[in-house]
């Protein structure tokens, strides 16, 4: 536990617990005891799990021990420690001293906007003009960048707007396998800073066709062959389908891109894991997979290094980078807790990350998100 006096004569206690037990029931209560040991009243609970649990049974444990307490969790690729991955366990940070205001909805894949801002007209309930946002929604839900939407055309951009995507989803208020969970924190400031380290090479070409997360046509020529033609132009190799290697990419602002993973293919057309606005611009995108993890560095050196004085960490590192760097993958995690040292951390495999960069909240793949929290950034 570590406790830190605010201004104001405020005083916020953070609390981190970790279970490996296999019992789902037993592995909440373990991971909740070690958090709050000397917190006997959080006002936000993170409870994040990995593996083969019951969703219903970890909702249900957290909520025996924390009653009637806000929370908020679901189920994850994994968890980070500084010992390394845990792919069965539950995964704990307590914080006290702040407001919290959480929300849970079961989407409708037919009104995803809408269903955005009843997730917004449910946090701004709390009548708070500023403060962060963190928004975990399925990682089903090809449609994740209308939802977020949704949520910010109701809360505005008087917030900072982070999370991630991940699999089952609750808060103290419910429990949902495709929806979204939400919550909205008041005394408590963060720095972040987000990357993926992926570039555009090869020139830009114009989805021509798309239905949301379905690339039909770039450049009005069949998705995957026009796919395969650039690959096979610039790396001189014949691409026979869809490569990792490869992805395509959504100009932003500042030479930013955001990374679209292509999960598969229909036909002619390239599937990708979130929508591709018809009309839109987008390159190919490559990377340096053993640059991948200096790149990390650096995305954490940015977000704590920024912080006056940090007390905890949010990290939410894409499952598909431990995918592409394999057993590579534990220099990153060396990287990332070299940087953070015994800083309280709640880190996560997730599917896909939520930022703010340039205001408005983007859904981002392939990317590494960081959020240090603590008094006055």
């Amino acid at each position: 536990m570590k406790i830190t006096e605010m201004k104001g004569g405020m005083v916020v206690q953070i609390g981190i617990g970790v279970s490996e037990l296999s019992n789902a029931r037993q592995a909440v209560k373990e991971a909740l005891h070690q958090a709050l040991h000397s917190l006997q009243f959080p006002d936000l609970t993170f409870v994040f799990y990995a593996g083969d649990y019951d969703p219903q049974q970890v909702w249900e444990a957290a909520k025996t021990e924390l009653h009637d307490r806000e929370y908020i969790g679901g189920s994850v690729a994994g968890l980070l420690t500084y010992k390394g991955v845990i792919n069965q366990g539950v995964s704990v940070l307590a914080l006290t001293g702040i407001t919290a205001t959480t929300a849970i909805l079961d989407l409708d894949p037919e009104h995803v906007f809408a269903s955005g801002q009843q997730v917004g007209d449910a946090l701004a309930a709390a009548n708070h003009s500023s403060g962060t946002v963190m928004m975990f929604p399925s990682a089903c839900q090809v449609q994740v960048s209308a939802l977020i939407r949704g949520v910010y055309s109701r809360l505005g951009p008087g917030f900072n707007y982070y999370g991630a995507g991940i699999m089952a989803q609750f808060t103290n208020k419910g429990l949902s396998t495709n929806g979204i969970a939400a919550v909205l924190l008041n005394g408590v400031c963060f720095t972040h800073r987000i990357g993926h380290g992926w570039m555009p090479f090869g020139e830009p070409m114009l989805v021509t066709k798309a239905d949301r997360n379905v690339v039909y046509e770039l450049d009005g020529q069949p998705a995957l062959e026009r796919y395969r033609k650039m690959i096979n132009q610039l790396v001189d190799q014949d691409a026979a389908s869809i490569d990792k290697r490869f992805q395509l990419g959504i100009p932003c602002k500042n030479q930013e891109y955001l990374v679209r993973d292509i999960i598969g293919t229909q036909d002619q057309a390239l599937i990708c894991v979130t929508e591709i606005t018809q009309r839109s611009m987008t390159s190919l995108m490559t990377t340096s997979v053993p640059a991948l993890p200096a790149i990390a560095k650096r995305i954490v050196e940015e977000a704590f290094n920024r912080h006056a004085q940090p007390q905890f960490a949010l990290v939410f590192d894409d499952f598909s980078r431990k995918e592409l760097l394999q057993h590579d993958f534990v220099h990153e995690m060396d990287n990332i807790f070299r940087v953070l040292k015994d800083l309280p951390t709640l880190g996560l495999l997730t599917y896909g990350a939520i930022s703010c960069p340039l205001g408005t909240p983007l859904f981002y793949c392939k990317s590494l998100s960081v959020s240090v929290g603590g008094e006055g950034a």
